[in-house]
């Protein structure tokens, strides 16, 4: 029974991290497509820095799915990491939606739409940058369902460092659009980690 739950949760953490591939590629295309409407955008090494993420998440996942044995039987660390990856995996999509649902009109790179207040309800009530650690949840959770040091080391060199240099400019962005308004949100609610004051 815990094998066959194992091997569903390996099973979601994999289509979790094909499909945020594909979420992500959306959200570029959305952007683009906004033209006019976007009254402020931010374009520099860091935002080309990132446009390689979701093809790279793809193409890890699929090198981990295609060495993966199908039919050996899973000891038992691999079943309780597997359990964790897919924890991990339906926590972050669960994350992704709620922050698609907070803010309605949100793409992919940075930008800011004509009339768009700071959207501080919902998942950006609690996280500044839900979206990022939706997607460290996911990498950690491909990470943990193939016990892959493949996928931990892209997330730990690449993935981490490169969003972390993404929210920097994120923030600069909103500090040049919105000023003080949004050196407030900042001090009430957390980056990637919940923090409420």
């Amino acid at each position: 029974m815990l094998d066959s739950i194992a091997r569903l949760c390996i099973w979601t953490a994999t289509a979790i991290a094909f499909a945020r591939s594909a979420w992500v590629v959306l959200g570029f295309l959305r952007t683009l497509l906004r033209g006019r409407s976007i009254l402020a955008t931010k374009w520099g090494w860091v935002e080309f820095l990132v446009l390689p993420e979701p093809f790279v998440l793809a193409a890890v996942t699929y090198s981990l799915v295609a060495r993966e044995p199908s039919a050996a039987n899973l000891p038992a660390l691999r079943e309780a990491t597997a359990v964790a990856a897919g924890v991990l995996a339906v926590g972050g999509v669960a994350l992704t939606f709620w922050a698609g649902l907070s803010l309605p009109s949100v793409g992919s790179g940075h930008y800011v739409l004509e009339g768009q207040p700071i959207v501080d309800r919902g998942a950006y009530g609690w996280l500044r940058h839900p979206f990022y650690l939706a997607a460290f949840m996911i990498w950690l959770g491909l990470a943990a369902a193939y016990l892959s040091l493949l996928a931990l080391v892209v997330l730990a060199l690449y993935v981490v460092p490169m969003y972390l240099l993404y929210i920097r400019e994120e923030e600069q962005l909103m500090i040049e659009r919105y000023g003080d308004a949004y050196r407030q949100y900042q001090r009430r609610v957390g980056g990637l980690l919940p923090h409420r004051r």
